[in-house]
């Protein structure tokens, strides 16, 4: 297992290492004399697996949250740790051919070492997965400019596993609202169809792609009881639905 921390990632750089897109995570991370730096500090480690042989899969795995002014890559990782700000939302997502997309948006256990364990699902017909990072301007259906990262990460998905027929999937959060409400199923369809307009005006073929609006039938939360767990509501899913 590597550990990462400033000092590996400053003597890469040093002696020409080929990963440039540390070079802000550096300083981002750089504990320095902080006397608080044990209070705002802790590890994660995050082992990626294929969902079915258990076997360790190098992969690049994309991190949102680790800099707070863009998205951070870290190549061929398998096994590894580095270090991170408690308090702060991280998704960790990576796209491999031949497994379906990968996306984890979470707060951090409050404890020294947080462990992500990342299992990826060779493709099937039926899987599913929750994206939280296509998020939308309030009540519209407009896409928040800041989902661009992940709606080129799909792209990514689509155009490597060219077989793959996918469903976009809609949800809202209501819970004062009467469950399959028209309007919240109209309005979290109309969500899905503005994804496919994305995807497609992004040279995906239409006919890959299907839409759905599930509106509040199927709510993470169905008491939300912070902004995040109201955020978690409002979502987009995805299925594959055909190979």
């Amino acid at each position: 297992m590597k550990y990462f921390c400033a000092i590996a990632f400053t003597a890469a750089l040093l002696l020409g290492g080929t990963r440039p897109v540390f070079a802000q995570f550096i300083s981002e991370q750089a504990i320095g004399n902080d006397e608080n730096a044990d209070y705002y500090d802790q590890r994660m480690q995050m082992e990626v697996k294929d969902g079915i042989s258990r076997a360790a899969i190098p992969v690049d795995l994309i991190g949102k949250g680790l800099n707070p002014r863009k998205p951070i890559v870290l190549q061929g990782i398998s096994d590894t740790t580095i270090v991170i700000k408690k308090y702060r939302q991280y998704t960790v997502s990576c796209v491999k051919e031949g497994y379906m997309y990968f996306s984890h948006k979470f707060w951090p256990d409050e404890m020294s070492l947080h462990t992500e364990r990342i299992s990826l699902q060779p493709l099937a017909v039926g899987l599913k997965t929750d994206i939280d990072d296509i998020t939308f301007l309030g009540d519209e259906t407009r896409i928040y400019e800041k989902s661009e990262t992940t709606l080129q990460e799909l792209i990514q998905f689509l155009t490597i596993n060219s077989s793959v027929q996918m469903k976009i999937i809609g949800h809202g959060n209501g819970p004062d609202i009467e469950i399959g409400d028209p309007r919240i199923m109209k309005a979290t369809l109309q969500r899905a169809e503005t994804v496919k307009t994305y995807l497609v005006s992004k040279g995906i073929d239409a006919q890959r792609l299907t839409v759905e609006g599930a509106g509040n039938l199927r709510m993470r939360y169905a008491d939300p009881r912070t902004d995040w767990q109201a955020e978690a509501n409002r979502r987009i899913e995805i299925e594959v639905v055909g190979l």
